[in-house]
């Protein structure tokens, strides 16, 4: 009998969590499948400028459908007389996000990151409850042409 009560919870639990319900709780980071991996190197805007940056992923607490998206720089470095001058490498970020709420939605901001490691770059989306997709690319800055300077990489996931 106990067996079955515990297969029983097992299976009510496990068919709450996919379909979203119960409350959304702050988690260091919100379970994923990730496509390519959870950091990302790119170019930016002068100077030869480069580095890379990794993309976190957390439930903010007290809200449902939201997930926080903060990428935190490794450190950029650049070539030049422009680079000592100015040493912040800029770049235009893409989130691409799909869920419950959203069909591929595109979300794009600028982001500057210097040659200090830790610097961070917060965003909330809202792709709604259950399963998701968050996709995270890097852009041209200042180009009428979205020119693709990164591979980027996917997250799927489960919204609280």
């Amino acid at each position: 009998m106990r067996k079955i009560c515990a297969v029983v919870v097992a299976v009510v639990v496990g068919a709450l969590s996919l379909s979203g319900a119960g409350s959304a709780v702050a988690e260091p980071q919100l379970p994923r499948i990730v496509t390519y991996t959870e950091n990302v190197g790119t170019v930016g805007d002068h100077d030869y400028c480069r580095g890379a940056f990794n993309v976190g992923m957390v439930a903010p607490k007290g809200t449902r459908g939201v997930v926080r998206v903060t990428l935190k720089s490794f450190g950029f470095t650049g070539n030049g007389i422009g680079w000592k001058r100015n040493p912040k490498c800029r770049f235009l970020v893409g989130l691409n996000v799909s869920g419950t709420r959203t069909i591929g939605q595109e979300i794009f901001f600028p982001v500057a990151f210097g040659p200090r490691a830790g610097e961070k770059v917060v965003r909330d989306v809202r792709p709604g409850s259950g399963p998701g997709a968050v996709g995270v690319g890097t852009y041209a800055i200042n180009n009428p042409v979205r020119v693709q300077l990164s591979y980027g990489t996917a997250y799927y996931t489960m919204v609280p």
